[in-house]
């Protein structure tokens, strides 16, 4: 996925409830939404809880900025 658009996070374009994504779980991407936590952690990374389908199950589940790109 070379020509992958990150999402951006809150401080870039502010936070928008649920908004739409792909989430990287078991080296594959899933369609989903977001919504981001209101600011940076100690790590410097934006974290966000993700709601998505994956194997016809509904998952919701924490993840960083390096695990979420646009849909």
């Amino acid at each position: 996925m070379g020509n992958v658009v990150w999402l951006r996070p809150p401080d870039e374009e502010g936070p928008a409830p649920g908004r739409p994504c792909l989430v990287h779980s078991e080296d594959e991407w899933w369609e989903g939404t977001v919504v981001w936590e209101q600011a940076r952690r100690e790590d410097g990374l934006w974290w966000g809880t993700a709601t998505y389908r994956k194997h016809g199950e509904q998952v919701t589940e924490v993840h960083s900025q390096h695990d979420l790109r646009a849909r």
